[in-house]
């Protein structure tokens, strides 16, 4: 199964502007957490999403300069964003990772990674309740089709905006691990 490590990035935080780029060890933030989620069992790719509005031209530019695949789309809807790059790079499992977190943890990743697969899950996390794990070590994994589905068919603003809450609020409908 292919599995592709989408990291969401943007620059327009409200509460700390720009802070995927700021330099944490003399470099962008998000060269930490691309390379992090690259160091992850069972991810065969990372690509960075992000979005199309002009002050993440700064992000796209990174990634131009480090030689990272980059996709951008909607700056509100972010489902569409992953749906476009999970397309655009043949995902049949996709991870979702923030530009945020640059103490991702690559092997917590691959556990969740593994636990897709070896449950036959539609979506794994180490998020759902109770919670185990602090934030900033969050890790998601869902197969492409469950993420077709939601994108398909979720209509609902603020959950497009944050990717996943379609899937673990209908484990009627999805295999949840």
């Amino acid at each position: 199964m292919r599995t592709v490590a989408i990291v969401q990035a943007r620059t327009g935080s409200t509460r700390l502007p720009g802070k995927v780029l700021a330099r944490i060890g003399g470099r962008p933030m998000l060269a930490h957490v691309v390379e992090r989620a690259r160091a992850a069992p069972g991810v065969d790719e990372v690509v960075v999403a992000t979005s199309v509005l002009p002050e993440d031209d700064a992000i796209a530019g990174l990634c131009a300069e480090s030689g990272w695949p980059c996709e951008r789309g909607s700056a509100t809807d972010l489902l569409d964003r992953y749906e476009r790059a999970a397309a655009a790079h043949d995902a049949e499992v996709v991870v979702r990772v923030t530009g945020d977190c640059p103490l991702l943890d690559p092997a917590l990743v691959g556990e969740v990674i593994a636990l897709l697969g070896r449950g036959g899950y539609d979506y794994a996390s180490n998020t759902l309740e109770p919670r185990t794990w602090p934030h900033g070590l969050d890790a998601e994994a869902f197969t492409r089709a469950a993420l077709a589905t939601a994108w398909a068919e979720d209509t609902d603003p603020a959950w497009r905006e944050h990717v996943t809450p379609f899937l673990y609020r209908h484990p009627e409908r999805f295999r949840l691990g």
